[in-house]
């Protein structure tokens, strides 16, 4: 089944449907336009109100604050996803994408976390891990510590990881490993060194290969993280190009 093709907002102050005719949309928790304020929000609501929704979560690597010395910050960042639970169920969001640390969890840690889980279910939100440029061995460590989380996977970030040596797993078994719990593909492109954020034209990752091997996967959406408009509605039209090709 072909997944929704959905666009990461940018600028919500800039933003129309008829610039951006897509099957859902992302909110980012930190994008322009997009403020904890309860007028705000129901404005949000209301323009948004039949479409298909995720939140990118404004946290980096959540709890990586213990060990940079700044445990304190931990609360604050368990505040924060508990409040963007919160900001979703008023929106309509149905999907709040977050980044987790590198390192092992302290038990503490996983409790925390869980609660979070836990409060997200009751309200009805899915919570989503996406990987950073990181190794496969830390993917399966946070989908293994939570598996109530489903995986988003970055395929910008995963081919920064690749050209800097720090995955070194096979694709294709990668990919089976995780294939029963890749629901999102953010969808960007770069050539190996920086987060550049192109169109999936633009850059040395095989993106075709992954989703051929994602065939009859249960993946839901490919959320377009591009930079310019051009480079989305680029990569929009590539996507929709490649599931012509292969459904015909």
């Amino acid at each position: 089944m072909k997944p929704k093709i959905c666009y990461s907002i940018v600028n919500l102050k800039e933003f129309s449907f008829e610039d951006f005719p897509f099957d859902g949309y992302e909110f980012k928790a930190f994008g322009k336009g997009f403020k904890p304020n309860i007028i705000i929000l129901t404005k949000i609501r209301e323009t948004f109100n039949d479409k298909d929704l995720s939140l990118h979560s404004q946290l980096g690597r959540i709890f990586s604050c213990n060990e940079r010395g700044f445990p304190e910050f931990s609360e604050a960042e368990l505040d924060i996803l508990k409040s963007e639970i919160i900001i979703s169920k008023i929106i309509g969001v149905k999907q709040i994408n977050f980044h987790m640390k590198e390192t092992e969890f302290t038990n503490e840690e996983i409790k925390r976390f869980n609660e979070i889980i836990s409060f997200a279910n009751k309200n009805r939100i899915e919570m989503i891990y996406e990987n950073h440029v990181c190794s496969e061995e830390v993917i399966f460590k946070v989908l293994k510590t939570f598996p109530k989380v489903n995986f988003c996977l970055d395929i910008g970030h995963l081919n920064i990881a690749i050209h800097k040596g720090k995955f070194k797993m096979k694709l294709e078994e990668f990919l089976d490993k995780v294939k029963p719990r890749l629901v999102h593909i953010h969808a960007h492109n770069n050539y190996g060194e920086k987060d550049e954020h192109n169109s999936l034209d633009n850059g040395n990752f095989d993106w075709k290969n992954v989703l051929n091997l994602l065939k009859n996967s249960k993946l839901r959406k490919i959320i377009l993280e591009n930079k310019t408009k051009e480079d989305t509605l680029e990569t929009k039209k590539m996507l929709e190009e490649f599931y012509r090709l292969k459904n015909a």
